[in-house]
């Protein structure tokens, strides 16, 4: 039976309004894959929410343990680690603390820095530590309500510090199966690779953003990220996309004054925090309105107490524009086009967010070996020809068709289903009879 956030996965990434099924790596309960002693875990397996990440890499470790002969009682090489994690997340640092619980042997690798994600959110943002009511496995936990990036972080990095977790630094280029046990190799470096006997991917959305694909993309004032939005004050400024990282840096920068406009393509917001959908939909009826007094990502333009922004700078709105997309980007404007027969419109701008994702680490999926949902693989390819065929064949053999008269060879050399009526005679009876129900 799946879990509750394989359920929520499903739901969020094979069933949402796109219409396409997002590439992901296939993934099972506790964070199986096909690929025996290797698991996935955290946003990269489906499950995006803080709690939900945390939950999923603590549960694989205990999945791991419940498996038989493992850690092995005798026999351990010294030089081979119990548990491999591939990733210092939410979702891997809570599999590392969890090991240290169980008494494993560990090694961590983080490219960047632990809790990177979080460091790289936008100065103030507020984070929904959701579902409120729920506890998740393992040691790393969360306030009931975390209203700001910094003392979340702040918390986290405490947990790190208490549990004594240990830190490589290195990006893993592949992970390979071998003789009962894996192969992590680290990109660009000559030393051997790290040998485990079990492996926790933790490693996120850490590919590359995902493209607009239009003219303009490439200019400067193009961005995937927002770290402070008083950089924005006064500024006409263009937000991409329908997701809670949309939302949030547009109500952020409206928060901050600038004047925002946020495209989405979709009819309506389908997928975000309903707390983010009221604010937006707050901040669109009046730019006033105190949900940006209670943000606490800014101060409201104007009052400049600590806050060190103009207090004569005009105040920012925002403004959702549904059915829309980006048609191009110029250096003074972006020009949008909609569906429902509008025309496009083109609209005065200093900057754009492009919040629409990243695409998932394909690459280091493929070269480790995992399978991708929606992968055209070489199995795929030949179940298409022979499905093709089948139907080609069924066809020309029903009719007369002049490509291949398959009827007139079946015909000819009294194959089925021609010998069927001499073959059935022989019961005699009602099977000749076409009046009867069997000879029918």
């Amino acid at each position: 039976m799946m879990n509750w956030w394989l359920r929520y996965r499903d739901w969020l990434h094979t069933r949402w309004p796109a219409g396409r099924v997002e590439k992901l790596p296939v993934v099972g309960e506790d964070g199986e894959t096909h690929v025996s002693g290797l698991r996935i875990v955290g946003d990269l397996g489906g499950a995006p929410l803080l709690k939900f990440a945390s939950d999923t890499g603590a549960r694989a470790v205990r999945a791991i343990l419940r498996q038989p002969r493992f850690p092995p009682a005798q026999g351990k090489d010294p030089d081979c680690f119990d548990l491999a994690i591939i990733g210092g997340g939410v979702s891997g640092v809570s599999a590392a603390i969890e090991a240290v619980r169980c008494g494993l042997r560990y090694v961590l690798f983080e490219s960047s820095e632990p809790f990177s994600t979080v460091v790289n959110f936008p100065r103030g943002k507020p984070i929904f530590t959701y579902p409120t009511d729920m506890t998740p496995a393992g040691g790393l936990q969360y306030p009931e309500r975390a209203n700001a990036k910094e003392p979340l972080l702040e918390e986290l990095r405490w947990q790190l510090d208490e549990s004594e977790i240990e830190v490589l630094s290195g990006k893993v280029e592949k992970v390979e199966r071998r003789r009962g046990e894996f192969l992590v190799r680290r990109a660009g470096e000559a030393a051997p690779p790290v040998r485990a006997l079990r492996v926790i991917v933790a490693i996120g959305r850490s590919g590359s953003f995902r493209k607009l694909g239009v003219p303009g993309e490439d200019l400067d004032k193009v961005t995937n990220r927002l770290h402070d939005p008083r950089d924005f004050q006064g500024q006409d400024v263009l937000v991409v996309g329908g997701g809670d990282s949309a939302l949030e840096t547009a109500s952020g920068l409206a928060c901050c004054g600038a004047r925002v406009t946020l495209s989405y393509r979709g009819p309506e917001f389908s997928r975000p925090k309903p707390e983010n959908i009221e604010r937006v939909r707050a901040l669109e009826a009046d730019p006033e309105t105190k949900v940006c007094l209670e943000s606490p990502s800014s101060e409201r333009v104007g009052s400049t107490a600590d806050s060190g922004m103009r207090g004569d700078a005009p105040p920012g709105f925002l403004r959702v524009e549904f059915g829309s997309e980006v048609e191009c980007i110029e250096p003074e404007t972006a020009r949008l086009r909609f569906s429902g027969g509008r025309e496009p419109q083109s609209l005065p701008n200093d900057a754009v967010f492009v919040m629409t994702g990243r695409e998932p680490p394909l690459d280091f999926l493929r070269k480790s070996g995992l399978r991708i949902r929606g992968d055209r693989t070489r199995w795929w390819w030949l179940s298409l020809i022979v499905v093709l065929a089948l139907f080609t064949f069924i066809y020309h053999w029903k009719g007369n068709a002049p490509v291949l008269p398959v009827r007139k060879w079946f015909a000819a050399n009294q194959w089925f289903s021609f010998n069927l009526r001499d073959w059935l005679a022989g019961f005699g009876g009602p099977w000749t009879d076409p009046a009867q129900f069997l000879g029918a």
